[in-house]
């Protein structure tokens, strides 16, 4: 085989490609067959999970440790916290507002009624039972301060030098086991997909295909102009970021899953040329409090359920709506079925929306989350970099 041929088949990314198509076209084919196929993602995810708390342990303790001055660590928190308040709240503004324009919700509940019989429940979209559900660190936030504590206390060890080393020694074998891992993916993604495609049907999105397709606008819109723009004001491109995580984008879209990413992400950007206290604190802080992705989604379906029920608000309403939105997307974690969590979250504590109106966005609730999974991936991508940069903990090429 030529070399040429030889590194296109042995690319991640195509091999990621080639499981999407074999997987869609394995769940309209023979649905049966890809519906058994579920238990090979659902592992995958599991075992990704156990790699994901020691990767962001490891990765800011031994950042925050080796930092310059712990007066810089707090200044790059406040510039990510700030940053990241900034996006969200302009994402939830953003896929209220433009979902007030397109009307996603002016279609016919009568239409919708049989979404209520044949998808009722939420099966594959809860959280994935991993061996790790029993961990009391599994939440982001809990790693982070935990992380902060300790990488603090390292550095004011007058011999931190060692320590540091020891832990990046660490860290870099963790890196290498997950390479290898990861070799597995296309499998994964097959899966995912196959069984997305067997249990819910193309037939599914009909009804709603304006949510679906509004959604994917949103995020497109988002993504190409706000974080291009950014991006741009800081000598990057929004191109440049997207081949650069080209692989992890295809993986989180087979596994709708953008957690599961976080270790390549963390490495990808290191080797570009972030500094790792950077990338590892602003990239980890990123998945508790900078979804953008979800924050987009929440503002998208609470505007199509108050469409649909046709229902006035005034402006405090939707000051207040923002506010409660606001809240409930911290936390959403990357894992599948998170956002859906937070939106229903939100529309309980919303008294003037019905709680009903949660099962018709059910039924597409898979392909919705695949759009803010990859949102969410990007958006803490583009966030490193600006903030690396913003800090001179930049050391690569940028376009000029």
């Amino acid at each position: 085989m030529p070399d040429r041929l030889r590194k296109i088949f042995t690319n991640l990314a195509f091999q990621v490609l080639i499981a999407l198509i074999a997987g869609i076209t394995a769940g309209i084919l023979f649905p049966a067959f890809a519906i058994k196929q579920r238990f090979i993602g659902t592992l995958f995810i599991s075992i990704t999970e156990w790699f994901v708390a020691p990767v962001i342990f490891l990765s800011i303790t031994s950042g925050i440790a080796g930092i310059a001055s712990l007066r810089k660590l707090g200044r790059i928190a406040i510039k990510s916290i700030v940053l990241f308040e900034v996006l969200t709240t302009l994402a939830i503004v953003f896929g209220l507002a433009l979902a007030a324009l397109l009307k996603p919700g002016t279609i016919s509940k009568g239409n919708l009624q049989e979404l209520l019989l044949t998808h009722f429940k939420l099966p594959g979209h809860e959280p994935e039972p991993g061996w790790n559900t029993f961990l009391p660190v599994q939440n982001v936030l809990w790693i982070l301060i935990i992380a902060t504590v300790i990488g603090i206390l390292l550095h004011l060890l007058p011999q931190k030098e060692k320590y540091i080393l020891k832990l990046e020694k660490v860290r870099d074998i963790i890196f290498r086991i997950i390479t290898l891992f990861f070799s597995l993916t296309p499998l994964a993604v097959f899966s995912g997909m196959a069984y997305t495609i067997a249990s819910f049907g193309l037939h599914s999105i009909l009804p709603m295909s304006k949510l679906v397709a509004v959604m994917y606008l949103l995020v497109i819109i988002f993504v190409f102009v706000f974080l291009g723009l950014l991006l741009r004001y800081f000598k990057f491109s929004i191109w440049q970021l997207l081949v650069l995580i080209r692989e992890e984008i295809l993986i989180v879209f087979g596994t709708s899953s953008s957690r599961t990413v976080i270790p390549l992400v963390i490495a990808r950007l290191e080797n570009y040329g972030c500094s790792k206290p950077v990338t590892g604190f602003v990239l980890s802080t990123g998945y508790a409090f900078n979804l953008i992705g979800t924050s987009i989604y929440l503002g998208l379906c609470t505007m199509f359920l108050i469409q649909l029920y046709n229902i006035q608000l005034d402006m405090a309403a939707y000051f207040r709506i923002i506010l409660i939105l606001m809240l409930v997307s911290k936390g959403a974690s990357g894992v599948p079925g998170a956002g859906f969590i937070a939106l229903s979250s939100a529309i309980y504590i919303i008294p003037e929306i019905p709680s009903e109106g949660l099962l018709f966005i059910v039924a597409v609730e898979r392909f919705l989350n695949e759009a803010r999974s990859i949102t969410n991936t990007i958006g803490n991508a583009a966030c490193t970099l600006v903030i690396a940069k913003s800090e001179n903990e930049f050391t690569g090429q940028p376009v000029k």
